[in-house]
C-alpha cells in the first residue's frame, strides 16, 4: 500500500490497465484530467484497452469524484464564491458541455443536495424554472444557487457564474422562488 501512495499516475494506471496501456494513455492524454473525460469509446481506440480496462479505468475515475462527495461528515457550509467553487470543482471538471445544476441549502446555507438539471451544447443551455424549484420543494430548500460550468478558470467557477447567474435569471427570482418563498441565494451574500 506504501508504494501506490507514492507511485506516479502512470504507474497506478499500470496497476489498472497493464505498463504498456499506461504508458499509451499518459502519451495520449497527458495528464488525469483529459483522460477522465475521455469516452468509454475513446479509451477502447487506444492500442491494449477493451471494454474491461475502459470500463475499470472510467470506474477508477467515477469512484474518485463519489470519494469527494464523501468525504463530508457534516453538509458543508456554502455561503461564499469560494466555497462553492471547490465544493463542484471536481464534480465540473470532466465536464466538456455546459451543465446547470441547482445546490440545495437549508437555512444556514448548509448543502442538502446538489442535482444536474440540464445539459446543454458546448455553450448553450435551456432551464425551465419548475425544473429548479420542483426538486427544491422536494427537499425543502430554504435557498438555492445556480451555477453552470461555462468557465474555463476553474478557481474562478462559482463566484462568476453565481453572479452572472443571479443577475440574469430576473424570472426565476421574482416570480417562481416568491412563490414558493425559496430564495435564490448568492454565494456572495
Amino acid at each position: 500500500m506504501e508504494l501506490l501512495e507514492h507511485a506516479n499516475n502512470q504507474e497506478l494506471l499500470s496497476h489498472l490497465a497493464g505498463p504498456s496501456v499506461a504508458q499509451a494513455l499518459v502519451q495520449q492524454y497527458g495528464g488525469l484530467t483529459d483522460l477522465a473525460r475521455a469516452s468509454f469509446d475513446e479509451l477502447q481506440n487506444v492500442k491494449g484497452i477493451g471494454k474491461s480496462k475502459a470500463a475499470a479505468i472510467k470506474s477508477a475515475f467515477l469512484l474518485a469524484q463519489r470519494l469527494t462527495r464523501e468525504s463530508y461528515v457534516e453538509s458543508p457550509v456554502l455561503d461564499t464564491p469560494e466555497r462553492v467553487a471547490d465544493f463542484l470543482r471536481e464534480k465540473n471538471r470532466v465536464y466538456t458541455v455546459e451543465n446547470f445544476q441547482v445546490i440545495f441549502l437549508n437555512t444556514r446555507r448548509r448543502l442538502i443536495a446538489v442535482d444536474n438539471i440540464s445539459q446543454g451544447t458546448l455553450d448553450t443551455i435551456l432551464v425551465h424554472a419548475r425544473e429548479v424549484f420542483a426538486p427544491a420543494i422536494a427537499r425543502h430548500a430554504a435557498a438555492i444557487i445556480l451555477a453552470h460550468n461555462i468557465c474555463a478558470c476553474a478557481h474562478k467557477l462559482c463566484y462568476v457564474l453565481t453572479r452572472v447567474m443571479c443577475s440574469q435569471l430576473v424570472p426565476f427570482r421574482k416570480n417562481a422562488g416568491s412563490i414558493v418563498r425559496i430564495k435564490l441565494a448568492s454565494a456572495h451574500n
